[in-house]
Parts: structure tokens; sequence; C-alpha cells
């Protein structure tokens, strides 16, 4: 998922980026195609990306451990600058682009924050699937055996 970058004008560029999870390194539960929507916003010495990114994931239920489909969106801003003398992280949202680089590649960020929207608590949310309600408790269906400590609650409540 990369862009070219050479000979951009200043000012807002939308893009539309699409490639195969795979191909981006995303894990083996991700499916399909994983679609980009990019607003390059170019200045003199920046460009400002904002990335909506989604992608279809087969998952495995929490609760009744039965596989379902779901998408997976995320979004993210990163930062290019041409800035001479400046190191870029690897972890940052913020990259230094050499004077003679004209491609950005926006698939490491889209794999990272894609993987990161992944709920810890995975379920499938079929109605069969709830947690069923916990049954009102009567006194009448009591063990008999609990009727000593029964009259001590109630003599303390009087």
């Amino acid at each position: 998922m990369q862009i070219n970058i050479s000979n951009l004008s200043e000012g807002l560029h939308p893009y539309e980026l699409t490639a195969d999870a795979g191909v981006i390194g995303l894990e083996a539960h991700f499916r399909g195609t994983v679609t980009a929507r990019v607003s390059l916003v170019k200045s003199m010495d920046q460009i400002h990306a904002t990335v909506d990114a989604a992608v279809t994931g087969r998952f495995v239920c929490d609760r009744c451990a039965e596989e379902f489909e779901r998408s997976v969106t995320a979004r993210f801003v990163s930062v290019y600058a041409w800035e001479p003398g400046e190191t870029s992280d690897e972890e940052d949202d913020f990259h230094v682009l050499r004077p003679d680089q004209n491609i950005i590649d926006i698939a490491p960020g889209v794999r990272e924050y894609l993987t990161l929207a992944v709920p810890l608590k995975l379920e499938c949310g079929r109605a069969e699937c709830e947690i069923p309600a916990v049954p009102e408790r009567s006194d009448e269906a009591a063990d008999p055996r609990w009727e000593g400590l029964k009259r001590l609650l109630k003599k303390e409540e009087h």
C-alpha cells in the first residue's frame, strides 16, 4: 500500500488503496481485501496522512466456540516530514523522509492498527449465544437446612 508523493502539490489529496490481507502481513484470521481510504494533506515540509482501513476477519467466539466473520476497522494518523538530521522511529507515527524518497508505505501502519482493533473478548452476537438470565430466587425452594439461619436474620432485622 504505497503512495507516490513525487510532484505532489500542496493541499488535500484523497486516495483509496486495496491490498490482500496476506500481502501486507496481517495474521491468518484476516481474510480478503484490505481497503484503506487515505487523505493526504501536503504542506511545504510535511505530509499529514489520515487513514481509515477496513478488513474482514474470521474469529472464534469466546462463549460458544463457533466461527464468525466480523468487519474490523481502524483509523490512524501519520506524519511524514523532510527534516535533515532527524531519524525515524519504527514504533512512532512520525516518519522522516529522505530528500530523494518519493514513496510512502502505509502498509505497516494499516497492519498494526487493524491488529490492535480486534477486541480482546470476541463474541459472535448470535441470540443463542447470549448469557441466559439468572432466574429469580424464591424462598419457597430454599433448602430446609437453612431455616435456622433465616430465623437469625429475621431477629437481626427486627
